[in-house]
């Protein structure tokens, strides 16, 4: 696969690092590639017929999960898929631990510079809802939270993100990690050819992955970003300033936040949904509403749902796999949930509601060719 961007922020790489890490790839893919087509044999040959003669037949993925997880070859891909990720992060965390100290003098001085393009705002008394703060999602160890060095300036989150999630999607969101936005704001200049937003903003920003495309694809916008977690913000607002980007970072609650009603003209997020709850995604939509100027667009990409894109179950049963082994236990939920209704509910008028999919920007990756969903974003969109 193609390498990650290297920006001022990006930590540096040793012979042994990366060594490491290139095994870490090559198990993931073996794990992905060579073990898991064999648990659809399993199910077509042993689990499929016990379940028909069971019950006729499987009706759900439900059905199919309780007859496969007994299953010893589908306990050992479980848990090998389940060791790669974890390898991912501990090869990761020790690059990361060799030189935080470095790490985090460098978000400093970018901190500290006169000249710096846009601004950081963080609130130490933010009551952080327990989704975030108590899950590690997608097994980043110490969640998006953790901070390591004695400062306050620690970015220890904010670098095994930006590293773990170009290696989790082994290159297949682009050499800055920025699929998402870049999809989301290509799909938005096709759907609404007129729109052009003047003030922009970004709620769940992480590190700032998805928000510089918007910066790129939007030029003379205002942008604003916001996250939970502090060390992410921070690294989120160096990592733009070493790339040359003007974004505005604040820590904030993307379910309410601090900015005026109707001050937005796009509000966004990305692969932010599934990492939140049942009362949070509608909260997430009504502030959207709320932010939003007449006229004004939300939309919001994340991973594909699972019933309305892949109706068999078998399929269904594979994607479900990260709700119940990789740290992200809403993922399943909202494979549920009504998101149109719950926009015309915050307000949006149905004609101007779409929920559709869109393809990457990189459907030829190592990633679309390895993973379950491949290379495909479910979409959210509405203009006020």
């Amino acid at each position: 696969m193609k390498g990650q961007f290297e920006h001022a922020m990006l930590p540096d790489v040793v012979h042994d690092e990366e060594a490491r890490m290139e095994f870490v790839t090559s198990f993931k893919v073996h794990v992905l590639t060579g073990l898991q087509p064999g648990n659809k044999k399993l199910y077509e040959a042993k689990v499929k017929p016990a379940l028909a003669k069971k019950s006729g037949g499987p009706k759900t993925m439900r059905d199919i999960a309780a007859g496969m997880k007994p299953e010893p070859y589908w306990q050992m891909f479980s848990s090998l898929n389940r060791t790669g990720q974890e390898m991912m992060w501990d090869t990761l965390g020790h690059r990361i631990g060799r030189q935080l100290d470095d790490l985090v003098e460098r978000a400093s001085d970018t901190a500290a510079k006169t000249k710096k393009r846009g601004t950081l705002r963080l609130n130490p008394a933010l009551d952080v809802p327990r989704y975030n703060s108590e899950i590690h999602i997608h097994c980043q160890p110490g969640g998006y939270h953790q901070e390591l060095s004695d400062t306050t300036n620690d970015v220890f989150a904010g670098a095994l993100y930006d590293l773990g999630a170009f290696q989790y999607g082994m290159g297949g969101q682009g050499p800055l990690v920025d699929d998402v936005g870049d999809t989301l704001a290509k799909y938005l200049k096709k759907t609404w050819p007129d729109f052009k937003p003047k003030r922009i903003l970004d709620l769940g920003c992480g590190v700032g992955h998805q928000t510089l495309a918007l910066v790129d694809h939007f030029p003379g916008a205002e942008v604003h970003a916001c996250d939970l977690g502090a060390p992410m913000v921070r690294y989120a607002h160096a990592r733009a300033e070493a790339l040359g980007k003007t974004v505005h970072f604040s820590q904030q609650n993307a379910e309410q936040t601090d900015f005026p009603d109707e001050s937005f003209d796009l509000v966004v997020s990305a692969i932010l949904f599934h990492e939140t709850s049942a009362k949070a995604v509608p909260n997430i939509i009504n502030e959207c509403h709320r932010l939003l100027k007449k006229g004004g667009v939300m939309a919001h990409g994340d991973v594909p749902e699972f019933n309305k894109f892949w109706p068999d179950p078998y399929d269904q049963f594979q994607r479900d796999w990260t709700t119940h082994f990789n740290a992200e236990p809403f993922r399943g939920k909202m494979r549920d949930m009504d998101m149109p209704a719950l926009a015309v509910k915050a307000g949006f008028k149905r004609g101007n509601v779409i929920e559709t999919r869109l393809p990457s920007e990189y459907g030829s990756s190592l990633y679309a060719k390895t993973h379950a969903y491949g290379a495909l974003w479910w979409t959210l969109a509405a203009r006020k």
